[in-house]
């Protein structure tokens, strides 16, 4: 069984006040949660959805559906087949499609941005760097969580990466089970262990 859980600045968010006030709610019993191993406190989603119930909150959208969306951009129409096949095996936690090109999956966003995008570095019309870029220069694309893959030496440095914010790297051919694993954990949700193997 999977649940997304949420730090206490998302509820703060959602709840229009200071993370210390979520801290303070957490310590006085009124919303569950737990710790994790760093020692930071982290709700799950039933029992927030239970607390904003009670105190008459919005449920914002992204807490009503558990699924996360995920945007896979590759130019090549097999390895898109192989991931999105792998996400299906967790349909609780995704919900993944699938654009090959740059140009393509900007306009997608644009229309409705998914929680993490997926995406070659060698796409035609525009490369998965320029891509990056763009998605990190806007306010309503910014938090989207970017992973980029690769089969190809690639024609700048690994640093350009990391200068695109990207969240993470990974060079063909794909490790599929760790890349769910480490999409899971970028979106902070967890996975049934049995499904990821």
């Amino acid at each position: 069984m999977i649940e997304r859980t949420y730090t206490t600045h998302d509820i703060a968010r959602y709840c229009d006040v200071y993370p210390s006030s979520v801290v303070r709610w957490i310590h006085e019993g009124r919303l569950k949660s737990h710790q994790t191993p760093g020692g930071h406190q982290r709700v799950g989603r039933a029992n927030l959805i239970k607390f904003l119930k009670e105190f008459r909150v919005p449920i914002p959208a992204e807490v009503r559906s558990p699924q996360r969306r995920i945007m896979v951009v590759d130019d090549d129409v097999e390895t898109t087949r192989v991931i999105l096949r792998a996400f299906a095996r967790h349909p609780d936690a995704f919900h993944a499609e699938a654009c090959h090109d740059g140009v393509e999956a900007l306009v997608r966003v644009g229309q409705n941005p998914p929680d993490l995008v997926i995406l070659d570095v060698g796409l035609p019309k525009l490369d998965g760097l320029q891509v990056c870029r763009v998605l990190k220069s806007t306010a309503q694309t910014r938090p989207i969580r970017l992973v980029v893959i690769s089969g190809r030496k690639l024609p700048f440095s690994e640093k350009k990466l990391a200068e695109a914010k990207i969240d993470w790297f990974y060079r063909k051919p794909l490790d599929l089970p760790a890349l769910v694993e480490r999409c899971s954990i970028l979106l902070r949700i967890r996975l049934d262990p049995a499904a990821v193997k």
